[in-house]
């Protein structure tokens, strides 16, 4: 039938119209840059297999398949974050400078980042050629390293391929082994290219093959992203989650192969809040590493030997109460500051009323009858006095002190007679002191008669001071 120029004319718009609106159909892809401090890189190295052959120039839904690849590929691009992997960009086909059959390495091997990938993507944009995936796995296998963990992902419909295709994946396992998977992301809906796809995906590892339709949906997306590139790393310290023992380190924080601080005196506390460190092998530590300090006297309790000190006091340094005079009794509790050792004192640290210190450092003992006269009997009267002395001679403040027991005189009588007196007086002081305890070779009894008068002998009153016992401690 003859047409006229008219009806040329309504065919011509119809094919417009219906060309118009197959040009209108866009398969958008939502994505978004995934956290480079969140994640951390799965693999060492990837390669982007891209199909730029005939079949991609087919409409799926009418749209053009290599038009599903780009927006794809630049979705990828955008949600992959730069964590120092090595990528590469593979294209097979006649693209741009291809002749039929060819393969094509527009990007890389190189460091990955967003701008790199953005502009290798721009020659992907023809159709054209057979399909020579071998080709193209072939050129994704020179472009990676031999003992380093790696990933490939074929954009592909699957169309036009077969058996060389399947061998080449599996040659490529074969040279790489456990550290190399392959995955396959289908542009089309064609099942024998499905079916293609699987096989190759199967004979290169432990990938899968999904649809791009599928992968639209941002969670879709993100999820396949991650499982091909990423290791998930929450607090960002560079060691995936899944080997993470010490999840939550605080961002900047260095850490170890298993996500943990250092911790270099091993006192539990990490060295970034460490704020005590070289503590001590075994020593219980606060939350800041310090050793515990239950007193505060500043001392720690591995090293306090006297605990519980109370708030305020001054130790020395092993935890104790300052003691200066020795007397056994601390500093803050001592309202006799100064007495010299080895005098007996008691709670407040103050010699007993009928104790009196001479300047010389030696003590008197004042009773006002000690012996019946020119006898060397202890009366009974004087006896608490030296049952306080015994038991102060054996307390643990005094357990290295001695003492020279004196016997005294007034100037009345012979001379020898009083000598031989006052050794007796000495010697039954002595020994009455053994009798509660206090070892022998502690005490030294010696008499000095009338020899060392603390009075003049002028007065009655002065000659019974002269008549004593004193004590004249040494270490």
């Amino acid at each position: 039938m003859k047409m006229t120029a008219r009806t040329l004319v309504l065919l011509a718009v119809a094919v417009l119209a219906i060309q118009g609106c197959a040009s209108t159909a866009t398969t958008t892809f939502t994505s978004e840059a995934l956290p480079a401090d969140r994640y951390v890189a799965k693999v060492d190295q990837w390669v982007i297999v891209a199909d730029d052959s005939t079949s991609m120039g087919d409409r799926v839904n009418r749209e053009r398949k290599l038009a599903i690849e780009e927006n794809f590929l630049k979705a990828l691009n955008t949600a992959l974050p730069e964590v120092g992997y090595q990528g590469s960009l593979v294209i097979f086909g006649r693209g741009p400078g291809l002749p039929e059959g060819k393969v094509n390495t527009l990007w890389g091997p190189a460091t990955y980042t967003t701008d790199a990938f953005a502009k290798a993507l721009e020659p992907v944009k023809y159709g054209g050629g057979n399909s020579p995936l071998d080709l193209g796995l072939a050129a994704a296998g020179d472009a990676l390293t031999d003992g380093k963990t790696a990933a490939i992902v074929i954009v592909s419909d699957g169309l036009n391929m077969g058996a060389p295709d399947v061998a080449a994946a599996a040659a490529l396992k074969g040279k790489f082994g456990d550290k190399l998977n392959i995955y396959a992301v289908q542009v089309g809906n064609d099942a024998g290219g499905r079916a293609l796809l699987e096989r190759v995906v199967k004979a290169g590892g432990n990938g899968y093959v999904t649809d791009a339709s599928a992968l639209t949906d941002w969670t879709a997306l993100s999820r396949f992203v991650v499982d091909v590139f990423l290791w998930p790393d929450d607090d960002g310290d560079g060691v995936p989650d899944h080997l993470d023992t010490c999840p939550g380190t605080p961002k900047g924080v260095a850490v170890d192969a298993t996500g943990c601080p250092p911790d270099s005196d091993g006192d539990g506390v990490p060295d970034f809040k460490d704020t005590c460190p070289n503590t001590p092998a075994g020593v219980k530590v606060d939350a800041s590493g310090c050793c515990l300090d239950d007193d505060g006297d500043g001392v720690p309790n591995f090293k306090d030997t006297c605990p519980n000190t109370p708030a305020g006091v001054k130790v020395d340094a092993s935890g104790c109460c300052l003691d200066s005079d020795g007397d056994g009794v601390p500093d803050f509790k001592d309202t006799c500051p100064g007495t010299p050792g080895g005098v007996p004192v008691d709670e407040n640290g103050c010699p007993p009323p009928n104790i009196v210190v001479h300047d010389d450092g030696t003590w008197e003992v004042k009773v006002k009858v000690f012996f019946d006269v020119n006898k060397a009997t202890i009366r009974d009267e004087a006896k608490p006095l030296l049952d306080e002395i015994a038991r102060s001679f054996n307390s643990p403040r005094y357990l290295d002190w001695k003492a020279e027991v004196q016997g005294h005189c007034d100037r009345s009588g012979p001379k020898a007679f009083n000598d031989r007196l006052s050794q007796k007086r000495a010697e039954a002081v002595r020994d009455y002191l053994v009798s509660k305890g206090v070892a022998a070779e502690r005490l030294i009894a010696k008499g000095y008669g009338w020899n060392v008068p603390r009075y003049p002998n002028d007065t009655a009153e002065n000659r019974a001071r002269n008549r004593r016992v004193e004590f004249k401690p040494f270490k």
